[in-house]
């Protein structure tokens, strides 16, 4: 019984992030979690620690990443094969199943209570570097829907901010509880609560400066042009060429801008692109399309003005989408990932686009790797542009975890963020998170907004990376603690 209880806990959790945002709920699944934790631990088994972890993984990610399979029905020669998409879910599910043995070594701490939300976000750290990296799970997207959320990831990076969500659903557990070692948890409690509202003052403080720095405007036409990956309803090359076409004359905005891989030609050199014919001398371009070099093939942003063009090829790829791992063994994909593999670029992440205005590119789900994004070079750029094509996510959660991971990007960087997907969702995102503007899902839509930009916005990362080394030393001083309480006697 108790395992089915924690196969509901992690069917459960997936509703408190996008696009649900359940909220209310924490408070019950988490309280009800560390429950459950004491129970297990009584039992004092390594299989069952495992076999409730890996259950609790399963619901969780059956629901979370249900998008995953949504690529394998694209075409039909790899429809057959979209239960291999349930691979990564029992991998993951696995993995969790691991860490909860944790709650058993160190059972003989006298509460258990902050190691709850400790082994969630490590394990969010590890599969975050684990092989190719999946950032894609972060427990600070159950808040990434309100202000609390953009200040927490604002001051405390994605990791941290995660860890403080969850220790708040946990607060009902240290009143519930008839346990004098309590005491102090709870007058913890008090002083976090306390801390909240000093950050809030602190973070309102900061905001309320931003409003007195120098600024620019820049007026911006973004295309969600909706063109279907479907083979069953895809558009010739020349019909959406055509499309664009008319889109860029129509549009008087200085920037317009379109989804990752709208451009239907493969360049050879980026003057045969031509678009540039289309554009006033005051406008900007900016697409996405393939690029090829030398044999070699780029998922590019291409940066269009009327006499000059720049470009930037994807750094982190897909894997099974943008290049196969162990191609010979896995022929199948190759009808989603195409027959060549592309390669990594290597130019740097930092365009410009006037010459008092420059920005970073980032192509899909490299909006998902935030610590590989930003670096001396292009940490005094003025906003992020995030092209991407989220038609392979499906329309169930893909689409909307993919947008409120980018809407977190901008309250961590403290950069405005403009976003235009193929099919959606597109958007433009403030420095503090807020949305200022955004579309629909699967339907052609163009925005345009005149948006105010910062000349120089500060961050936090730095500090960012150190909450993460601290809680690499908190758990090891704890497994350590552990270890030598039950070998001691």
């Amino acid at each position: 019984m108790i395992k089915i209880k924690f196969l509901t806990l992690g069917l459960l959790t997936s509703l408190l992030l996008p696009p649900f945002f359940i909220l209310p709920l924490g408070f019950v699944i988490f309280p009800y979690f560390h429950k459950l934790i004491q129970e297990v631990n009584r039992i004092n088994s390594f299989l069952l620690h495992f076999v409730c972890g890996f259950l609790y993984g399963l619901g969780f990610f059956t629901i979370f990443l249900i998008w995953i399979r949504n690529p394998f029905y694209i075409d039909q020669a790899t429809e057959n094969y979209a239960i291999i998409s349930f691979l990564l879910i029992f991998i993951l599910s696995i993995i969790f199943g691991v860490f909860f043995i944790i709650f058993k070594i160190t059972r003989k701490l006298n509460s258990q209570l902050f190691l709850i939300p400790l082994i969630f976000i490590l394990f969010e750290i590890l599969i975050a570097n684990l092989a190719y990296g999946f950032p894609w799970l972060t427990f600070s997207l159950i808040f990434s829907n309100n202000f609390f959320g953009s200040m927490l990831i604002y001051l405390f990076g994605t990791h941290l901010a995660g860890f403080i969500i969850i220790c708040i659903f946990l607060i009902p557990t240290l009143f519930i509880e008839k346990n004098s070692s309590l005491f102090f948890s709870r007058s913890l409690s008090f002083l976090i609560i306390s801390l909240f509202i000093l950050l809030f003052l602190f973070y309102s403080f900061l905001n309320l400066n931003t409003e007195s720095q120098k600024s620019k405007k820049i007026n911006v036409d973004l295309l969600q042009m909706n063109f279907s990956v479907s083979q069953n309803n895809i558009l010739s090359k020349d019909e959406k060429y055509n499309q664009i076409k008319e889109a860029i004359k129509s549009s008087e905005a200085e920037l317009i801008i379109f989804g990752e891989n709208n451009f239907p030609y493969v360049l050879n050199n980026l003057d045969e692109i031509s678009l540039q014919n289309y554009i006033k001398d005051h406008q900007t371009l900016i697409i996405g399309a393939t690029r090829k070099d030398n044999n070699n093939y780029y998922n590019s942003l291409l940066v269009i003005k009327k006499n000059h063009n720049q470009y930037f090829d994807k750094k982190i790829l897909v894997p099974f989408g943008e290049f196969i791992p162990f191609r010979n063994y896995i022929t199948f994909m190759e009808a989603i990932a195409g027959t060549v593999d592309f390669k990594a670029g290597f130019v740097e992440r930092n365009l410009a686009i006037t010459n008092e205005l420059s920005f970073i590119p980032v192509i899909c789900y490299e909006i998902i790797f935030f610590w590989r994004l930003l670096n001396n070079n292009n940490l005094n750029t003025n906003l992020i542009i995030n092209i991407t094509n989220d038609a392979w996510f499906g329309n169930l959660v893909g689409p909307y975890q993919h947008f409120y991971i980018t809407k977190m990007r901008a309250s961590e960087f403290n950069k405005p963020i403009i976003r235009v997907s193929n099919n959606g969702i597109s958007g433009i995102i403030n420095h503090d998170g807020k949305i200022l503007k955004s579309t629909k899902l699967n339907q052609y839509t163009k925005i345009n907004y005149i948006l105010e930009v910062k000349n120089k916005m500060y961050n936090f990362l730095n500090f960012h990376k150190i909450y993460n080394y601290i809680f690499l030393i908190i758990f090891f001083c704890i497994l350590i603690i552990s270890l030598i309480k039950k070998y001691e006697k």
